[in-house]
């Protein structure tokens, strides 16, 4: 059952999310050239500033979620339904929270977008006020969809409401070039997709419903104590992914936070498309550690040396593609005078291959809990990437920015790699910084070969094509020739191989 839905989970993941980088790629390009600098730059600024008020959820969804698979697992509808209804309550907290952040983050607007048009910021602004609070006062009963593995029933109400979402703000930039109403279509399909859900929810889930929760409850419970904890993961994670464009707004101005927004618009719809196939795994990641049978046996090391490995290829050939892919891309799709440089691209294709090798690991130290084993190690990864970014940024401008943000994602990835290895693969921390070393050689003569033989390749779309066939092969060729054989690989290859046996049955006539 676990496999069938992980399965699922991926299908409908992968499809939905092809479709919509196609189109967000559309949206994209009609932003920039239809609105201008100003708009599409303030907007990615306004985005993440709402991504830094999310502190105020203070980590409760997470630590919820990693307790909510224990009682998932040994089926305890009471504990669930108090855990959804701490949940729900929670985030009706959080989004009074997050309104009064907004308020008075409105008055440093001036100070982070310098220069720019006030009125047209402000009036972003509020309809990310908007947006944001329908997200928290609506989106709480995802969350069982998530920890029962049915991610994929989500998924196809999403992917319909997106597709409905691009289609509209499209005809809106061509045909009526208002960036009010450009903005307010996003707020009426994600409002009208956590309506569909809620009502789905009920039908789905009828035994659970909502009881009453109070603040004993949930010191009761240790929420307090492990929210406590988390706070100091959230900020950091925040500080993480946000720093680099508000500090791009305030050094570089709106152009260069326009062009660095071309570029993560792609990398946000690659992430998309590889969260979905990550988080296909984490629920089952979940309930394989909170399975009593399962946890720290052979089989249980097995299955984490197979992800761990997967995690690698998958990051290892997204950093191969972004090196050989963005600057032919960017070029062809919105023109050169777009493009940053390619000292940005090389320390952007890093840090993703940082995120994407430990993602496994994360999703490990996720479940976990055990929050204050590595908070030291979040707050380094915080303070790292806020100082290096501005001393780097002064000097190399947006390529020192994101090295800073690689050095600080390595620094959260060492206190995640440290707690797994603690306290679910003992003993493991050694051959796992060991992997790690031979991992990055693999990865140093993918991006080498790869780049090398892309560089052969013409220009224009004909090239951006032929260097995708090239990325496609030769990383993950050379990955399946050094890693395939080894013991890592055996959890893959055995699941791989029954894969193949049902897939073969079912094509059997009956």
């Amino acid at each position: 059952m676990r496999t069938r839905r992980t399965l699922l989970n991926l299908a409908y993941a992968l499809l939905s999310s092809v479709v919509v980088l196609v189109l967000g790629l559309v949206t994209r390009k009609l932003l920039v050239v239809n609105f201008g600098p100003t708009v599409s730059g303030a907007a990615s600024v306004v985005e993440k500033l709402f991504t830094f008020f999310s502190i105020a959820e203070f980590g409760v969804g997470s630590v919820i979620s990693y307790r909510l698979y224990e009682q998932v697992a040994a089926k305890d509808t009471e504990k669930i339904c108090k855990y959804m209804s701490m949940y729900k309550w929670s985030y009706r907290a959080v989004g009074v929270v997050i309104c009064l952040l907004a308020g008075l983050c409105a008055f440093a607007l001036p100070w982070i977008m310098p220069g720019e048009d006030l009125p047209t910021v402000y009036t972003i602004y509020i309809l990310n006020v908007v947006s944001t609070l329908s997200s928290y006062f609506l989106v709480t009963r995802r969350l069982m969809y998530t920890c029962t593995q049915q991610g994929y029933l989500c998924t196809r109400i999403d992917m319909v409401c997106t597709i409905f979402n691009y289609l509209a703000r499209i005809a809106v930039a061509l045909w009526l070039p208002n960036y009010v109403l450009y903005f307010s279509v996003t707020i009426v399909t994600s409002v009208s997709a956590n309506l569909i859900i809620a009502r789905r929810y009920k039908k789905d889930f009828p035994e659970l419903h909502e009881v009453p929760v109070s603040l004993a409850d949930f010191k009761a419970l240790g929420i307090f104590r492990d929210l406590r904890y988390y706070l100091v993961h959230r900020l950091s994670n925040t500080i993480y992914g946000s720093s680099d464009v508000i500090v791009t707004s305030r050094m570089e101005g709106s152009v260069q936070v326009t062009n660095l927004g071309s570029y993560t618009t792609i990398s946000d719809n690659v992430t998309n498309i590889g969260n979905k196939i990550m988080d296909s795994f984490a629920a089952a990641i979940g309930n394989i550690v909170y399975d009593k049978n399962a946890a720290a046996t052979d089989h249980a090391k097995e299955v984490f040396w197979g992800m761990d490995l997967f995690s690698y290829c998958f990051g290892s050939f997204v950093a191969t593609a972004y090196l050989c892919l963005f600057q032919p891309f960017m070029a062809a799709w919105m023109g050169e005078k777009y493009m940053l440089s390619m000292g940005f691209v090389i320390a952007f294709a890093l840090n993703e291959y940082v995120g994407w090798n430990h993602r496994m690991v994360g999703s490990y130290r996720a479940v976990l809990g055990r929050f204050e084993e590595d908070q030291w190690f979040m707050v380094a990864s915080a303070v790292t990437n806020l100082a290096l970014s501005f001393a780097l940024g002064a000097v190399w401008g947006v390529p020192g920015i994101v090295a800073a943000t690689v050095v600080a994602h390595s620094i959260m990835w060492v206190g995640r790699a440290r707690v797994v290895c603690r306290h679910y693969m003992v003993g493991c921390g050694a051959r796992y910084l060991r992997v790690q070393l031979v991992h990055l050689a693999t990865l140093a003569a993918d991006m080498l070969l790869t780049f090398w033989l892309c560089g052969l390749l013409p220009g224009g779309w004909l090239g951006v094509v032929l260097r995708a066939a090239v990325v496609c092969v030769v990383p993950n060729a050379v990955n399946l020739a050094c890693y395939l054989w080894t013991p890592d690989a055996a959890y893959l290859r055995r699941r791989g191989a029954e894969l193949v046996q049902k897939l073969n049955q079912r094509r059997k006539p009956q």
